[in-house]
């Protein structure tokens, strides 16, 4: 019998054809097999991790709000300190502003004490402020006429005190008993 020199044979090309392009859905089926499992992946470990992170933050959330809620009663107790702390803070400027825009009252005592003569007793001295101005007001006895003409005199020379001017004099019990008003001059904010 003769031999079949026939044999079947197959015939395989390894090359991808250059003339013919390959369809989209083949290429996309290629994009997602190959890179594109990748991009999934990246996104769902992203989601993941978010969905995680989601469990951490809540917990942080909580803690939180639960210290804040152990201290709630404690800064509530502390509430009057600090309406006291605010009230002494706003004393403490009001005293500072009232230093830094008025006169040094010890200055004026002084001036007072050195202008005043042996024979004149001093009752009460009283300052006040009144239209940016400070008036002086001196209630006091003195044992002769010339005591008191002396006395006015002493402050009337002494530039501190402008417009001073007996306001009431009267004679009780052989002293002349006598109201005094003056004006405290300041100099731009400055104390005397």
């Amino acid at each position: 019998m003769p031999k079949n020199t026939h044999r079947p044979s197959l015939h395989i090309d390894i090359l991808k054809p250059q003339s013919e392009g390959e369809p989209l859905t083949t290429r996309l089926l290629r994009f997602l097999l190959s890179t594109g499992r990748f991009i999934i992946i990246f996104v769902e470990i992203i989601v993941l991790a978010a969905f995680v992170s989601r469990f951490k933050l809540d917990s942080d959330l909580q803690t939180n709000t639960e210290n804040i809620n152990h201290q709630i009663p404690v800064i509530e107790s502390l509430k009057i300190d600090e309406q006291i702390i605010r009230q002494t803070q706003l004393q403490l400027a009001t005293i500072y502003d009232i230093k830094q825009s008025g006169p040094t009252f010890a200055t004026i005592l002084q001036k007072i004490s050195a202008q005043t003569p042996t024979g004149v007793k001093l009752i009460t001295i009283s300052l006040e402020k009144s239209s940016g101005k400070y008036l002086l007001k001196i209630n006091g006895t003195a044992s002769t006429n010339a005591d008191l003409s002396s006395f006015v005199a002493g402050l009337r020379s002494d530039s501190s005190f402008t417009d001073v001017s007996i306001a009431n004099a009267s004679l009780e019990q052989n002293a002349i008993v006598f109201t005094l008003g003056a004006t405290i001059k300041t100099s731009g904010g400055n104390s005397l």
